[in-house]
């Protein structure tokens, strides 16, 4: 029987992404192919290199030999829209890359930002992969937005944090969303929080809620946990390779007790997709 088509949502996270790592290599190890890829954010990074090479070893060895020099070699300081203008990044974007576009990705990719001006999200599906990209990751207040294609764009977290409904619109018969904004619940505040915690702890609650509402049609949710805090952007995550292991481990972890539903949805969807079949084809012999 035909396997379904099966979508992965990416969600946005900064460091946590890492985990997304983890999570396609679970999916690897138990033959469960992927379909099409919608990635927001850190998500929409991993995704299109995963999509250009299919090579979850590729992604690690870039994780292990990030470190603080490599790291501080893409900043290029601004005091305007952000801290960060991002140029530095979109060239080292296009060289993880190898210079894939779109239309040569093995697996068809749709990449979230947000329009800065309308709060809505903009979906690329074409037209140039590294600036899409680099739109989908321009954290607020640390990258400036960037101006493509007559518009101001900035993260794709901030509109649509797991796009689930991409993928289902793409094809995919089963949709899987990565969420990595529960991470709020696993490091509880004193009863009277330091001033410096409150407003990130808020910030991450207002994630957290956007990300329910992105996986509600999700067919199967998965959810890395830790106890680790991470922080808005997590760059000693990303320059520390034990830290970086962590991450990609949970990954791993909350895939991993997710595989029997999914192997559940899959079967039941094989048979649906097997009764149409004979269904038509019954006409098809008169």
């Amino acid at each position: 029987m035909k396997h379904p088509q099966i979508g992965l949502a990416l969600g946005s996270g900064a460091a946590k992404g890492l985990a997304h790592i983890g999570v396609i290599k679970t999916l690897e190890a138990n033959d469960i192919p992927i379909d099409y890829i919608a990635g927001s954010s850190i998500g929409a990074l991993i995704g299109a290199h995963y999509g250009a090479f299919k090579d979850t070893k590729r992604l690690e060895e870039i994780s292990n030999t990030f470190n603080r020099r490599q790291g501080f070699r893409l900043f290029d300081p601004t005091f305007v829209g952000g801290l960060v203008k991002g140029k530095k990044f979109e060239r080292f974007i296009e060289e993880m890359l190898e210079g894939a576009t779109f239309q040569t990705l093995q697996i068809p990719l749709a990449v979230v930002a947000t329009n800065f001006h309308t709060a809505q999200p903009v979906i690329f599906q074409d037209g140039d992969l590294t600036k899409a990209i680099r739109a989908s990751t321009s954290a607020p207040a640390f990258f400036q937005p960037i101006m493509y294609q007559d518009t101001l764009l900035a993260d794709g977290g901030l509109s649509n944090p797991v796009p689930v409904d991409l993928v289902k619109t793409m094809g995919a018969d089963i949709t899987i969303g990565v969420n990595l904004d529960t991470v709020y619940s696993e490091n509880k505040l004193l009863p009277t929080p330091s001033l410096t915690k409150v407003p990130l702890h808020s910030i991450n609650i207002l994630r957290h809620n956007l990300s329910l509402q992105s996986t509600k049609t999700a067919d199967v949710t998965i959810s890395p946990r830790g106890a680790y805090d991470i922080g808005f952007i997590g760059w000693n995550f990303f320059f520390d390779t034990e830290k970086a292991k962590t991450v990609i481990e949970a990954g791993e972890k909350a895939a991993e007790k997710m595989i029997p539903e999914l192997r559940e949805i899959i079967e039941k969807k094989q048979k649906e997709k097997s009764r149409l079949r004979k269904f038509f084809s019954f006409f098809k012999r008169d």
